[in-house]
């Protein structure tokens, strides 16, 4: 009996060593952020995400309904009325829903995620072209209150990540290479990576091609950037003329119906004292609000040129409070490093005479002498450090040697699993890329010198 007793305790001890002598699978189901495995450098990872038939069809009959179309129709469904958004044509109203799905990564499995399909025009466009190459999101612990084994879940130490499908941007390095230039300059801005995304719709495991996971503003990147304690996290559609609460979704503390930082910033912004007592405008907006950051933003995203943004459309960023102060936090980057863009929109100017008073954070910032010295000056900074033509062709040979292979090999994204017609399209959008950044290293250099 004793000897039983101490051969199950043994078996039970071996069982428990057994479980935790794989460092790599105890560092994809732990709560600390690996960030140099979820977002490395000089390579590409692979996922797996396992739908099945019944909850795409689910996802179809929820996006039927907020859009008023079938997957792959241009025409609306006869009597269908989407509902209300937020007048903007293009935008998908409303979050689209969750729904159960497993992913897989190497051997590791993460059961009963979350998963909803994101984004506004991308998925609209994407949608109605009857492409599987949707923008989705993945939530770990999204299921946590009915499947408790799930509580907590983490894919190396994140709770949730996106997945942008590089709508519009036939390099697939655009998202990655800019935010990689804000943080260079002093912007916070998300850790992007690139990924080989594997979805099976039912239909069996299909290959969509190259995806960018991008982590999620208000889980680690604030803090781990800023060095400061994350407070309330915003994902606007306003363009901070005035406040309006449904203008500003909060994205954590959501229980807390407090907006007070917000509406200081607003508040200080369109101070009549703008007027009548500069200094003391410039002061309290600046106890509010990170406004050299921002000018920084304005800098690098001006140079690059960056039409779906602030300035043009009311979304697009972020503002996070750290200690009591917002900062700008740009996001959704596919669009950038061109002048123009749908809707007839056109990248600000590097003088931004332009922009109207609609756009208080940018015409009020700029009218102001020193303000638009900092900013010019952020401008020459920039291109002299970060954006000349050696550098940059640099980073962009060292990021297509990456994405390269994947458009040789046997597997090659292709429709309806993805927006590129032909291999070849990659590569001579890299080529345009590099074209079009020797022009703007140029033009901002000119506009540095004046």
């Amino acid at each position: 009996m004793r000897i039983s007793l101490v051969l199950v305790l043994f078996l039970l001890f071996s069982l428990a060593c057994e479980k935790n002598t794989d460092p790599l699978a105890s560092k994809a189901f732990g709560k600390i952020p690996d960030y140099n495995w979820v977002f490395p450098e000089a390579e590409m990872r692979n996922i797996v995400i396992q739908l099945g038939q019944a909850n795409w069809e689910k996802i179809q009959k929820d996006m039927e309904y907020r859009t008023a179309r079938k997957f792959g129709s241009t025409t609306t469904i006869p009597g269908a009325v989407p509902p209300a958004g937020n007048g903007n044509l293009d935008a998908v109203p409303g979050d689209p829903i969750y729904v159960e799905a497993d992913v897989l990564q190497g051997s590791n499995q993460w059961k009963k995620v979350g998963f909803r399909l994101k984004g506004n025009a991308s998925l609209n466009a994407t949608w109605r072209s009857g492409v599987y190459k949707l923008p989705f999101k993945i939530q770990f612990d999204e299921f946590e209150d009915t499947f408790t084994e799930t509580k907590n879940q983490r894919f190396y130490g994140f709770k949730e990540l996106s997945f942008a499908p590089s709508y519009g941007d036939n390099t697939f390095m655009k998202e990655k290479l800019l935010t990689d230039l804000f943080r260079k300059a002093g912007v916070m801005a998300c850790k992007v990576a690139y990924y080989k995304v594997y979805i099976d719709f039912g239909q069996g495991q299909k290959y969509c091609g190259i995806y960018q996971a991008i982590e999620t503003v208000e889980e680690h990147m604030v803090e781990i950037q800023s060095g400061l304690k994350v407070g309330n996290v915003y994902k606007p559609e306003s363009n901070m003329q005035t406040f309006i609460t449904a203008q500003f979704e909060k994205q954590n503390n959501k229980e807390l119906a407090d907006y007070s930082d917000v509406k200081n910033f607003i508040s200080a912004l369109n101070s009549p004292l703008r007027v009548s007592n500069r200094p003391l405008w410039k002061k309290q907006l600046e106890a509010v609000f990170d406004v050299k950051s921002f000018l920084k933003y304005l800098a690098v995203n001006n140079t690059v040129g960056n039409w779906d943004n602030y300035g043009q459309v009311m979304h697009n960023y972020f503002l996070a409070n750290t200690e009591g102060v917002l900062r700008w936090i740009p996001y959704d980057l596919n669009l950038s490093f061109q002048m123009k863009g749908g809707l007839n929109r056109t990248a600000l100017t590097m003088e931004m005479n332009e922009v109207g008073s609609q756009w208080p954070l940018i015409r009020y910032l700029i009218d102001d002498p020193e303000y638009f010295n900092f900013y010019k000056a952020a401008v020459k900074d920039f291109v002299e450090k970060y954006f000349t033509p050696t550098t940059m062709n640099e980073y962009i040979k060292k990021h297509k040697t990456i994405l390269a292979p994947s458009f040789t090999a046997t597997e090659i994204e292709k429709p309806p699993y993805s927006f590129l017609q032909n291999p070849q399209s990659f590569e001579k959008a890299v080529s345009d890329l590099e074209k079009y950044i020797n022009e703007r290293y140029i033009a901002a250099s000119a506009f540095t010198k004046d």
